[in-house]
């Protein structure tokens, strides 16, 4: 990777996508998805120009001689678009093309011909998405989706009988035997010691009415986050940079939750 950059960030796309990223619908409007209203927005394209010049949509970036290429591009396509959720990029360094995802802190994860010079750790003065006391995603049940959020949130699974020193989130599908299983895990470990719960959905729409009536009684013992049903999830092993970046805006609405889940259990307590 050269030592200097300048970053051209998208505009309008010229071509309309044919489905939403985020959830797969095909009723889309100008710029929104009318199904889950996720923004439908291009990735920022990245090209290298020659030497230390780089080119963002065409605004042109030099960076000096011996400073972080990466860290100098990555940040100015952050203040570029002026992000609120994770952004995703393509990076053309002359035949080398890979495909970025830039979180919020300044991480970033890579697939493509130089990846290894586009992925790396975050700026270190930034704090993490998510609160950094619940240490955890813990499981109630199997297929209940928490090794999956655990590497869209960026934490760590562990497990019940983890011996656990912070309050965690539990995970569970939005289901009568799903949420019972919660309910039966927050009367083990207790209420401290559960910042919140993750109800994914098990399916489209609503759940079943004593699945909705379940819920509602968690929700009286601990702060309870829905996760809407995504399409794009299904029977997926991996989180691949591509998939983490069709999943960035849904992803960080779930962020926004827990982080308020935890602040309003916070002044409760």
């Amino acid at each position: 990777m050269s030592g200097a950059v300048n970053a051209h960030v998208g505009g309008e796309p010229t071509d309309a996508p044919r489905a939403c990223p985020a959830c797969g619908s095909e009723k889309l409007g100008t710029r929104f998805c009318t199904e889950c209203s996720s923004e439908l927005v291009p990735p920022v394209t990245v090209t290298h120009a020659f030497g230390p010049m780089w080119a963002v949509n065409g605004h042109v970036l030099t960076v000096p001689m011996g400073e972080d290429v990466r860290r100098a591009v990555l940040d100015a396509v952050t203040n570029f678009v002026d992000a609120t959720a994770p952004v995703r990029v393509v990076v053309a360094d002359g035949a080398l093309v890979t495909k970025v995802v830039l979180r919020l802190d300044g991480s970033s994860v890579a697939e493509g011909a130089d990846a290894s010079s586009w992925a790396g750790p975050g700026r270190a003065d930034v704090p993490p998405a998510i609160d950094a006391q619940p240490t955890s995603i813990v499981g109630v049940h199997s297929g209940c989706g928490a090794s999956t959020w655990s590497l869209l949130l960026g934490l760590p699974e562990g497990q019940l009988t983890d011996v656990l020193t912070e309050p965690v989130i539990l995970a569970c599908r939005s289901t009568p035997v799903g949420i019972n299983a919660a309910k039966a895990a927050v009367r083990g470990l207790g209420r401290g010691a559960v910042a919140a719960v993750l109800v994914v959905a098990d399916a489209p729409g609503r759940p079943v009415p004593d699945a909705a009536r379940e819920q509602r009684v968690l929700a009286g013992a601990v702060p309870v986050v829905p996760v809407p049903w995504m399409p794009r999830l299904r029977a997926v092993a991996d989180i691949s940079p591509a998939l983490a970046g069709q999943l960035a805006r849904p992803v960080q609405r779930v962020i926004k939750a827990l982080q308020g889940a935890q602040s309003n259990k916070e002044k409760a307590e």
